[in-house]
């Protein structure tokens, strides 16, 4: 046995050193991989040893042992059984008291003083509507996932020809982090890399965790210098003729006034009701000569909320859209233009008989002539009906009608027409309104009592010259003091990664989802992680039997004894959703019970809690224009004061076609949208996927990675006995990739009773002189669950 102090050779006395235990649970957390093994050892008070301490009995010796850092390995025939550093704890005439503390692995020791947002992750970009859509499909380390905050439904108008539509905007993507990305990055800037087949794979790479704008308690400046403002009654005005109506009142035609009327409180509307939401701290909002505007009492960075809910004329465009009032323009670098989705059915595919029909030829050319014919009772070429306009009212013959076709007369005739056409429901008119619904936050810009904020640079605009928009009186504003981003608004990655977690809060929650371990290599600097079924057994089985040493007895134990009777995996509190799921089927979403059948295992129930996400259920309904298309559904209807919620994690499936009669509106325009959920079930498209711990819609859970170690603490037994090996084999233990027996090897041991098939639980303390060593394994069972 020998002490290897800074490169020299120590003097050691007659005691027996002993290497002390290793728990290998301690592999599973990665904060218990902070601290390494220690071990006292007593040197004499040689002169050799004397140099060595800086002759620390020394009391007018300047230098002090303790004042550096000093190297220690302990070797024997060669081999390193243990090597960090050496403090000393006593020194007396006849001896030296040292503590050698084994190098912790430097990665944990680093990511648990770190707070997540400090991750250097190259990004930058502008929240706008191209940045959330080209994330989608670029590699990228945050992409914008759509979310439909929890609430309760408004209904419709019943004399709206059409339902509302809610425009989405910015504010209705959130952005999502690449876990895999993160995961990397928290390994390279501690100084290690990762080898790892579970990260590398398809599964874990379309993982994505819920980013987090800062936030902040604004409840003092809301109380000081904020409103809340409404319209007191709808009101119209038309396009001129480029197609705007301005929100300014200091306009003369074309105009509607100011964009919001008042916020003083119980002011009565144009039908005499007072409204209720109105208040106005410190007086901050006024109307100046007619316009509104906020002058703040303090100078302070601030963004405001537009909710806008406006009829706007339209006309019949294409079968895809509609031509009216489809841009806002809210001042500079708050211009945001969408499409006015036609919502209307084109009946083509089903007409029925004796039934009028509008058709409309979207390319029309002024002067043509067309004829719709269709099959009657299987006879082809049945005209119902001639025209020369754009659009017409035709009305279909008796018997079994299909296969409608629409010619257009050219200098040979009659010729099928090739351009976009379609059928609509008689009761349709080429022109109509929209309802429009629509919240649009801004980038915050900075105010004082002497720059005021002004809201006279507002128009709507897309329209044709004429139409109307009629901006209803359910039309509000509000500042918004908050640091969420806004339309516009320059991110970084520190933006949208405020959650209030260190580094190792991530890894931990990782390590609880797929029973990682996390086993380093201080030399290399390389860190292993894989699920635990996938480590344990990965080396060549190692054949003990011939080490067993029974001069000590040999202890069985059931591992149920440390195990309770029931153990339940699962998330986080759900918010609204997930709560109502949870209440209407009796049922927690996301969790996985296993009962232990053991009598010798604890009373009661152990939750396992993921100690940073919840589960997260997807609805679809949510969106007129794409009712099939998934949202994740986020916070509760019910406290709809608290925009911030609990992390999620999901996987990302990338871009998901709609079906035919559907269309994705803002930003993409396409009829498809990116899917991420937590649980998907799957569709003829797309394979199903889930986060849930337990099995749902025959999708295997998350509890794969459990169920084998939970049937093994459940029926198996932890033996404990003495073994005999060398040195070199003792090393071996700890040393990745040797070719030889390591602590994640399957052995084959020797009880005494018998033969059996073991992984290892605790590394005893070792003695190199005698090469004793007591371990504890837990017995493999034959059974698979």
């Amino acid at each position: 046995m020998e002490l290897i102090l800074d490169n020299q050779r120590c003097d050691l006395g007659n005691s027996a050193i002993r290497i002390p235990a290793f728990d290998m649970a301690r592999l599973a957390n990665p904060e218990a991989c902070r601290e390494g093994r220690r071990v006292k050892i007593t040197l004499p008070a040689t002169p050799h040893n004397d140099t060595l301490i800086a002759f620390a009995r020394d009391p007018h010796n300047a230098v002090h042992f303790n004042d550096t850092t000093h190297t220690a390995t302990l070797t024997a025939d060669g081999a390193t059984l243990l090597a960090g550093t050496a403090r000393l704890l006593a020194a007396s005439d006849k001896e030296y008291l040292l503590e050698i503390r084994e190098e912790s692995t430097g990665w944990a020791h680093t990511i648990t003083q770190r707070q997540f947002n400090t991750l250097g992750i190259d990004y930058t970009a502008q929240l706008t509507p191209s940045t959330i859509v080209e994330s989608w499909t670029t590699d990228t380390p945050v992409r914008f996932f759509p979310i439909h905050r929890d609430e309760y439904l408004v209904a419709n108008n019943p004399d709206d020809l059409l339902p509302t539509e809610h425009i989405l905007s910015v504010d209705d993507y959130h952005p999502f982090l690449h876990i895999a990305t993160l995961v990397e990055q928290i390994f390279t800037e501690a100084g290690y890399r990762i080898k790892s087949n579970f990260l590398c794979s398809e599964f874990f790479q379309s993982l994505y965790m819920s980013g987090a704008y800062a936030a902040r308690d604004t409840s003092a400046a809301d109380n000081r210098m904020g409103f809340f403002a409404r319209r007191l009654d709808d009101v119209s005005a038309s396009a001129d003729s480029a197609g705007r109506v301005y929100a300014d009142p200091a306009a003369i035609y074309n105009t509607l006034g100011n964009i919001v009327d008042t916020a003083t409180p119980q002011t009565l509307d144009a039908n005499g009701e007072p409204i209720s939401e109105l208040f106005n701290n410190g007086s901050c909002f006024s109307v100046v000569n007619g316009a509104i505007r906020y002058t703040p009492l303090a100078e302070i960075a601030v963004g405001f909320e537009y909710h806008l809910r406006y009829t706007t004329e339209h006309r019949i465009l294409s079968r895809t859209r509609l031509a009216g009032f489809d841009s806002l323009y809210l001042g500079a670098g708050s211009e945001m233009r969408f499409s006015l989705v036609n919502r209307y059915r084109d009946r083509r595919d089903n007409i029925a008989a004796n039934f009028t029909y509008r058709a409309i030829v979207f390319d029309h050319i002024e002067g043509s002539r067309y004829r719709l014919t269709c099959t009657i009772n299987g006879t082809v070429g049945n005209p119902c009906g001639d025209f020369a306009a754009r659009s017409a009212a035709v009305t279909t013959p008796s018997g079994e009608l299909a296969d409608p076709i629409l010619w257009v007369m050219d200098s040979a005739g009659w010729e099928k027409y090739t351009g976009d056409w379609a059928l609509y429901d008689g009761f349709i008119e080429e022109r109509g309104e929209t309802t429009i619904d629509l919240r649009i936050r801004t980038a915050s810009e900075l105010l004082s009592p002497t720059t005021p904020k002004r809201f006279n640079q507002i128009y709507f605009f897309g329209a044709e010259q004429g139409m109307t928009l009629t901006l209803h009186k359910e039309s509000s504003l509000r500042p918004i003091f908050h640091a969420g981003a806004g339309f516009g608004s320059t991110i970084r990655f520190a933006d949208i990664a405020c959650h209030n977690i260190r580094q190792s809060e991530l890894l931990e929650a990782l390590a609880h989802l797929f029973n990682l371990r996390f086993r380093t290599e201080e030399a290399t600097r390389t860190v292993w992680i894989e699920p635990a079924d996938d480590l344990y057994g990965s080396n060549p089985e190692a054949d003990w039997r011939s080490k067993s040493d029974f001069s000590q007895p040999v202890v069985y134990e059931d591992r149920a004894l440390d195990i309770h009777a029931l153990r339940k995996w699962c998330y986080q509190a759900g918010d609204g959703a997930v709560s109502r799921f949870e209440k209407e089927h009796d049922e927690e979403f996301g969790s996985w019970s296993v009962a232990t059948t053991s009598q010798a295992a604890l009373r009661g129930e152990k939750r396992l809690s993921n100690p940073l996400f919840a589960p997260t259920l997807n609805a679809s309904k949510t969106l007129l224009n794409a009712p099939s298309a998934l949202l994740m559904q986020i916070g509760d209807r019910d406290n709809l004061t608290d925009v911030s919620f609990t992390p999620r994690i999901v996987c990302y499936a990338g871009l998901h076609t709609l079906p035919k009669s559907e269309y994705w509106g803002e930003p993409a325009n396409r009829n498809a949208y990116p899917l991420a959920a937590f649980h998907f079930a799957g569709d003829d498209q797309t394979a199903g996927f889930t986060l849930c711990f337990e099995n749902r819609d025959g999708l295997q859970g998350l509890n794969r990675f459990y169920r084998q170690q939970a049937l093994a603490e459940d029926c198996s037994q932890r033996i404990t006995l003495s073994l005999q090996i060398a040195p070199h084999e003792y090393e071996s233990l700890f040393t990745p990739d040797n070719g030889m027996p390591d602590i994640y090897s399957v052995f084959r041991i020797d009880t005494g009773m018998g033969e059996v098939r073991s992984t290892l639980d605790t590394v005893g303390e070792y003695n190199p002189d005698t090469g004793i060593i007591r371990c504890t394994f837990n017995r493999l069972i034959d059974t698979q669950p």
